[in-house]
C-alpha cells in the first residue's frame, strides 16, 4: 500500500514537471513572435514661428547714496515720479508701469587696514514700463534719462497675442515628430500607426536682433527690435507594426 502511494505520487511529479517545462517552452517561442508584430516609436519634433514685435517691455529706475537714509529715498522718489511722468507724456498707460523693485541697504567700504566703513544707505527703485508701440523704446530710454534714471534693465520685445503663432508651431511641431518617425519606421521595416501619447514640452525662444528701431527722426537711442519667435516642441510615440 505504501508503495502504490509513493508510486501514485512520483507519477504525478512527472506530469507536473513535464507540465511546466511545456508551458515555457512555448512561452519562449512566442515572447519574438508577439514583438514582432507590435512596437512603438518615439520622437520629437520642433516647430518654430517669427513674427515681428509689437510690444516691448523695458526696466528703468535710479539708485543712489546718501549717510541720511530719508534723503535718499527722498531723492529716489522725486527721480521715479519724473520718469512715471515722462513715460506717460509719451502716450503709455498709467496701468503698464509698474515698480518692479524698491530696496534700501548700508553701503560700506573697506579702508586701507580693511576695516567697514560707513558710505552711507543705498536706495535702488526700478520701474517696468510696457510699451504698445515698440517704435517709443528708444525715446522712452532718452527721456527716462533725462528725468534723472540711471539704471536701464533688460529690454524685451514680444508679442501681444502669442495664441495663433503657438498654434502654428504646435502644428509644425507635430509634422515634425511624424516625419521623423515615418522615417525610423521605414528604416526599421515597420509601418506607422496612430499617436498613442503625446506631450508637449517647451515654449518660447529668444528673439534675433537683427534691425534697427525706426524712430521717426524724433531722435532716442537706437535699439534692436529684432524678430520674436515662439517655438513649441512636442514628444510624441506612435504605435508600429509589421
Amino acid at each position: 500500500m505504501q508503495w502504490t502511494v509513493s508510486k501514485t505520487f512520483a507519477a504525478l511529479w512527472l506530469v507536473l514537471i513535464s507540465g511546466l517545462a511545456l508551458g515555457q517552452g512555448m512561452g519562449v517561442d512566442a515572447a519574438p513572435e508577439a514583438a514582432g508584430r507590435t512596437g512603438a516609436i518615439t520622437v520629437t519634433g520642433t516647430g518654430v514661428v517669427w513674427a515681428e514685435p509689437d510690444q516691448a517691455v523695458v526696466e528703468v529706475g535710479w539708485s543712489g547714496v546718501d549717510a541720511d537714509v530719508g534723503a535718499a529715498v527722498a531723492e529716489g522718489n522725486e527721480v521715479i515720479a519724473a520718469v512715471r511722468d515722462a513715460a506717460e507724456a509719451l502716450g503709455v498707460d498709467a496701468l503698464d508701469i509698474r515698480t518692479t523693485g524698491f530696496h534700501v541697504w548700508r553701503e560700506e567700504r573697506w579702508d586701507e587696514r580693511g576695516e567697514p566703513r560707513m558710505v552711507g544707505f543705498r536706495v535702488n527703485h526700478m520701474l517696468q514700463v510696457v510699451l504698445r508701440d515698440v517704435d517709443l523704446v528708444g525715446e522712452l530710454i532718452a527721456a527716462a534719462t533725462a528725468a534723472g534714471a540711471n539704471q536701464v534693465g533688460g529690454i524685451a520685445f514680444t508679442v501681444a497675442d502669442r495664441h495663433g503663432l503657438e498654434h502654428e508651431a504646435r502644428a509644425q511641431a507635430f509634422a515634425s515628430a511624424r516625419q521623423r518617425a515615418e522615417q525610423l519606421a521605414e528604416l526599421a521595416g515597420q509601418t506607422l500607426g496612430l499617436a498613442t501619447e503625446v506631450e508637449e514640452l517647451s515654449l518660447g525662444a529668444p528673439g534675433i536682433m537683427e534691425t534697427m528701431l525706426d524712430t521717426g527722426g524724433r531722435g532716442g537711442v537706437p535699439v534692436a527690435a529684432g524678430r520674436h519667435a515662439v517655438e513649441i516642441v512636442v514628444r510624441v510615440t506612435f504605435a508600429t507594426g509589421e
